[in-house]
């Protein structure tokens, strides 16, 4: 199979994961929500954030470094296998023991246990990643797509009836550790790797001396993903920070999953042209391309349908969150576009460079963040939107110094696709202001957005639609 065949195979595979898995997920999390209280969601989006951090550097980078690896050898998975299972255990037992300290910092005395039992999933995550670099690395996606929906919908399901049985805020915890849990058993169970008793010195230098630079880039970029969440559970309250939650949570998992499913196919991809500048740049426009005209239209639609999806999905104690959802709608915009960037040095092997920005940008971001704090949440969310555009211009003015892709160019790209999500977009917002039922109002916007969305690309006639066009045409044509 060609590498553009194995791409649009794994991104259909991916997109697979993406609706089922993560669809089961926001279902459960509607469920949930509904069981549960706002300070429930306020209290997990801090331990989240405290393991999304710590997660970053149980990877350390390898798992880059081994598929950016032309030739990886039994060795180096060994090698990263036993350094991860390493870290992963230290880093639970530090975890563990300022458990007290962090449920102190926040004034949650019921922290201190949550993050004990949650903080296993560091170890349960290092030991599936060799696993899931070696799918990655030879693109079966399929594979991957198939576990993540099976262990979240058998983790969904059990949370959902634990949340009936009244066990409340332990719901969510089950559900946190459970999906990878049962991933990891799936992926050793249909994965033909075993660690053996070996550990090589030079491997872990080699690999390390890549990796480290892209362990620091992550653990910043992580801490900065999840910086709001500790301001906000720390100067706000737990309420507060559960209303902000539930809309990043209706919001990212569309923009985190788009961008995961293109990273995920073009990491590998664009690695076996990194020596090659005309076909790499060629490959990564097309990877761009496609971000935006995914990303821009289901972003857009999003904060359009935001207000009856929330009260009709969560309910009115949620409608908080609906102002929060539409303007994070707006640096989910530019997330996809923000990674692909950070892709391409990785690629090239610039993690120096790579780690660079990723510190000059959180430089930049401190003072914002500190300036709109004291106005409140919106006015931090405000801060964020200006802070992603500011960021997108730092990283694509080093994609014309290595590809000559210029921002300009990037920008004339995006205008097809942008025109397109907001002509469909402003179709359902408009829509608000005639019809006052809520589901009614819902129905009619998916309606009319699907086919202002439908008649626009007809008349445009931009090639990725006909590319996807094509393809569930095929899909459709097996079925028959």
């Amino acid at each position: 199979m060609s590498i553009k065949n194995k791409a649009i195979t794994g991104f259909s595979w991916t997109i697979f994961e993406g609706i089922f898995s993560q669809g089961m997920i926001f279902i459960v999390g509607i469920v949930l929500a509904r069981l549960l209280t706002p300070e429930d969601f306020g209290i997990v989006g801090i331990i989240t954030a405290i393991i999304s951090v710590a997660n970053s550097m149980v990877e350390a980078g390898f798992g880059s470094a081994l598929i950016r690896k032309v030739s990886s050898s039994e060795n180096d998975f060994n090698t990263v296998f036993y350094t991860n299972l390493l870290t992963s255990g230290l880093l639970y037992l530090f975890l563990f023991m300022i458990a007290p300290s962090i449920s102190a910092f926040f004034e949650s005395a019921v922290l201190e246990n949550l993050i004990k039992v949650s903080g296993i999933v560091l170890i349960i995550n290092a030991i599936a990643l060799i696993q899931q670099t070696l799918l990655t690395k030879s693109l079966n996606f399929k594979k991957l797509g198939l576990i993540a929906v099976i262990s979240s919908s058998i983790s969904g399901i059990i949370s959902i009836y634990l949340a009936y049985a009244g066990h409340g805020i332990w719901s969510l915890i089950v559900l946190f550790i459970l999906r990878p849990l049962i991933s990891t058993i799936l992926l050793w169970v249909t994965t033909k790797w075993f660690p053996s008793l070996k550990f090589s010195t030079s491997s872990f230098k080699e690999l390390f001396n890549y990796g480290y630079k892209v362990l620091l880039g992550n653990l910043i970029s992580t801490a900065y993903k999840n910086l709001y969440y500790f301001i906000i559970g720390k100067y706000f309250s737990p309420t507060s920070l559960g209303y902000y939650t539930r809309a990043d949570q209706f919001q990212s998992p569309l923009s985190v999953n788009i961008t995961a499913a293109i990273r995920r196919i073009s990491f590998p991809i664009l690695a076996n042209y990194q020596n090659d500048k005309k076909v790499l740049k060629n490959k990564f426009v097309q990877f761009i391309r496609f971000s935006m005209y995914i990303n821009f239209t289901i972003m857009l639609a999003l904060a359009a349908i935001a207000n009856p999806l929330i009260n009709i999905l969560i309910g009115d104690k949620w409608e908080q969150s609906i102002i929060y959802l539409q303007l994070l709608c707006i640096p989910g915009l530019l997330y996809p576009l923000q990674i692909m960037h950070l892709n391409l040095l990785l690629v090239k092997g610039y993690s120096n460079l790579n780690l660079k920005l990723e510190i000059i940008k959180k430089i930049i971001l401190i003072p914002i963040l500190l300036y709109t704090v004291s106005f409140g949440i919106l006015a931090m969310i405000y801060g964020l939107i200006f802070f992603s555009i500011l960021e997108y211009f730092i990283n694509s003015y080093y994609t014309k110094k290595i590809i000559d892709y210029s921002p300009i160019s990037q920008f004339k790209d995006s205008l097809p696709f942008l025109s397109i999500a907001l002509i469909t977009s402003l179709s359902m917002f408009i829509l608000t202001f005639f019809i006052n039922n809520k589901l009614g109002l819902i129905i009619t916007q998916l309606i009319v957005g699907f086919i202002v969305f439908i008649i626009v690309n007809e008349i445009i006639k931009l090639k990725e639609y006909h590319m996807i066009k094509q393809k569930l045409s095929s899909i459709l044509r097996k079925f028959r």
